[in-house]
């Protein structure tokens, strides 16, 4: 999955009303993968076993300035599944409440997201959490 998936991605970072250009590069493999990502607080790396968790690592450092990543891995609704980790992260499942999850929920976790959807990484735990509590 990660030969197909580019290395850089142009994705806007938002604070608040205001919105501004930001880079993400991942690189990595066999569970060892870093994400860095520039945008106006200058640049910032995170490591994990896959690239969502990179990722999350990146969110943990820029969110407390109050900025957040327009991707689909900082979506409230998002999660990836054990599968999706085991692949190196880079697609993430659209957790809809009392609906099982099927191939369609799942998007990249990279690709742009809209404003309103996007969530702190407290926003995001706590949202699966609940989803997963659910019959």
């Amino acid at each position: 999955m990660s030969g197909l998936v580019p290395h850089r991605f142009d994705v806007l970072a938002y604070h608040g009303d205001r919105h501004a250009p930001a880079v993400l590069r991942w690189e990595g493999e066999n569970h060892d993968y870093t994400v860095t990502a520039d945008g106006p607080w200058g640049r910032v790396t995170g490591r994990g076993t896959d690239s969502f968790e990179a990722l999350v690592r990146v969110r943990e450092q820029i969110e407390p300035a109050g900025w957040l990543l327009g991707v689909n891995g900082a979506r409230r609704d998002t999660w990836p599944s054990g599968m999706c980790r085991g692949m190196g992260g880079f697609l993430v499942y659209r957790l809809t409440p009392h609906q099982r999850l099927s191939g369609a929920d799942r998007i990249q976790t990279f690709h742009e997201a809209p404003r309103e959807a996007l969530a702190t990484v407290d926003e995001q735990i706590r949202f699966e959490q609940q989803w997963n509590a659910t019959p």
